[in-house]
């Protein structure tokens, strides 16, 4: 264990990598359901909207995940 003192630090990390998983899997959804083929303009519109936060939305995702893993059990 390297995180001898930072247990709440830990647990917080661990809480917003859970959380931001989650919100992953619905930005996910989301953009699956309204996708580029739609034939609506709006719809085409969000498409590319939730494509754009879903690709940056994953850089700070992966961030969370790096510093989640750093702590060793």
């Amino acid at each position: 264990m390297n995180y001898d003192g930072s247990e709440g630090l830990r647990a917080d990390v661990a809480a917003l990598a859970n959380a931001m998983c989650d919100l992953r899997q619905t930005l996910n959804g989301l953009e699956q359901q309204y996708n580029y083929q739609a034939e609506s303009l709006p719809v085409l519109l969000a498409s590319q909207t939730l494509r754009r936060i879903n690709e940056l939305y994953l850089k700070a995702y992966c961030e969370v995940l790096t510093l989640d893993e750093s702590f060793k059990d």
